[in-house]
């Protein structure tokens, strides 16, 4: 049986997703209001007391939380009650880099511990289509259908902490475009056009992007929370300048595509705190 610990945006979505594809799935959320209506939505069980589980059905666990404390908690309550019990555990709470390498690499033997942060938002979760960047060990055939069942691409890496690298660095590039876009379309009205009229010329013009498609309804209050994972991790951010070594940066980092290695960009990234 799965237990999705987390009944937030993205958990109650994978849940729902896991419901209706008919696999045994419990909902656990520390908030009774929030289990029930989940309960009442997939018409699966769900609780808020942990002595109410049947833990022996649990064999997988998706942790769909917001912090790392909280994930160190969900931890510890699995070892409470699966002590020596082999189990898969997927994390899909994005992470600080050093925090899922400290807390993934401490985890019992019996576990196969799994860091799965995930793009593409409740939606995504809710259709199955989000991509997962994947830390962990091989998977096994069962897990590989759960992966199928609630995602549409799976970038797989070997390193605990890559995975979290890898979806704030898009997270934060995600926020970089749509700061540039709210950015743009208040300049847009300054200069006497409609924002919502120059919205729609970016949707099909070189401005585009997935930010821009979305930029009513994105949740940057969650973006806004990786970029500044990110910045704690590597202490700034690189900031963009259209100054005298824009052309030459875009020139050099195109050779490092090219020539995919490190080396080829001389010009030094420039920072901002």
């Amino acid at each position: 049986m799965y237990m999705v610990f987390g009944l937030g945006p993205i958990g109650a979505n994978i849940g729902e997703r896991l419901a209706e594809l008919g696999r045994k799935v419990y909902g656990f959320d520390l908030a009774p209001d929030r289990a029930q209506d989940w309960a009442a939505a997939t018409r699966a069980p769900a609780g808020s007391v942990l002595d109410a589980v049947d833990w022996p059905a649990v064999d997988t666990v998706i942790v769909a939380v917001r912090t790392a404390d909280q994930v160190t908690s969900v931890f510890d309550a699995l070892q409470r009650y699966c002590s020596g019990r082999s189990l898969t555990v997927m994390v899909v709470t994005t992470l600080a880099a050093r925090d899922a390498r400290r807390l993934f690499s401490s985890t019992p033997e019996s576990w196969r511990v799994f860091e799965a942060p995930v793009s593409g938002g409740p939606h995504g979760a809710r259709e199955g289509t989000m991509t997962v960047f994947l830390s962990g060990p091989p998977c096994t055939p069962a897990e590989e259908v759960l992966l199928a069942d609630i995602s549409g691409r799976v970038f797989r890496m070997h390193n605990y902490g890559d995975a979290a690298t890898v979806k704030l660095l898009n997270n934060t590039l995600g926020t970089f475009n749509l700061l540039s876009t709210a950015h743009m379309l208040a300049l847009a009205e300054d200069l006497g056009i409609r924002a919502n009229d120059f919205l729609d010329v970016i949707g099909v013009s070189s401005g585009r992007s997935w930010m821009s498609d979305n930029f009513i309804d994105v949740q940057d209050d969650l973006l806004l929370k990786d970029v500044e994972l990110l910045r704690s991790e590597i202490g700034a951010l690189p900031t963009t300048a259209f100054d005298a070594d824009a052309a030459q940066s875009i020139r050099d980092t195109r050779a490092l595509l090219t020539h995919g290695g490190k080396g080829s960009v001389k010009q030094p990234v420039r920072l901002v705190g």
